[in-house]
């Protein structure tokens, strides 16, 4: 199975619901930026994956086979620099816990999820479901992609090995595209997904609440 970008950007075309793809100009995307780290201070910029970069010049309005946005959350976060800036964590997991039935105002708890300043950037990807869906901004593999994290209430993993993988399971889902999920259990993705667990796996323990926010919850509890 051909598993390139050049692929992939083929069979989004087939599946992408806007019928006007709008391209991001080849000037803009180049000047583009992300965030290296989640730290607000911290203002250090690395580059973006291959695969957003791909996107954004096919159509940066992509709607996936289950008509909702990709990639437009993301372009929220661009400053008139054109720097990509992280997204917080920090709803995900007030609401992860059902703290906004508790009556307690998510402020009064902040931060919520860990702060340290050595964890990477997340930037999101609007995903139809309950999880979070993030590249995660460590290190770019050999094809110049990022991991792709996952966040459903209080769990923080690794899930696919890049953007790439994480569309084409997407993309599985359509009708008469050829592949189905289990089709992409390809040992290439495989490795490099324990690739980059294993040298992720100093952060990924830093990715937990905040270890002030259970004595803050007390506090107001009581």
């Amino acid at each position: 199975m051909d598993i390139s970008l050049a692929n992939l950007i083929e069979l989004v075309k087939k599946v992408n619901r806007n019928k006007v793809p709008n391209p991001m100009p080849a000037e803009e995307i180049n000047r583009l930026r992300v965030r290296k780290y989640r730290d607000p201070q911290n203002t250090e910029t690395t580059e973006l994956p291959e695969s957003l970069k791909t996107l954004l010049a096919y159509d940066r309005d992509l709607l996936s086979n289950y008509n909702m946005p990709v990639i437009e959350t993301l372009q929220r976060s661009i400053d008139k620099e054109g720097v990509i800036h992280s997204y917080s964590p920090d709803e995900e997991a007030y609401y992860g816990v059902g703290m906004d039935s508790s009556g307690i105002d998510i402020e009064d708890l902040m931060p919520v999820w860990s702060n340290d300043p050595r964890l990477p950037a997340l930037i999101r990807i609007d995903h139809v479901g309950d999880q979070a869906i993030f590249i995660y901004i460590t290190e770019r593999d050999a094809n110049g992609e990022y991991p792709i994290a996952r966040m459903e209430r209080n769990e923080f993993w690794l899930a696919e090995s890049s953007l790439v993988e994480y569309l084409y399971n997407i993309i599985s889902g359509a009708k008469d595209i050829g592949f189905t999920e289990e089709d992409l259990h390809l040992p290439q993705w495989k490795a490099q997904q324990k690739m980059n667990e294993q040298r992720d796996a100093a952060l990924l323990d830093l990715e937990d609440y905040h270890e002030a926010f259970w004595a803050k919850l007390d506090a107001l509890v009581d």
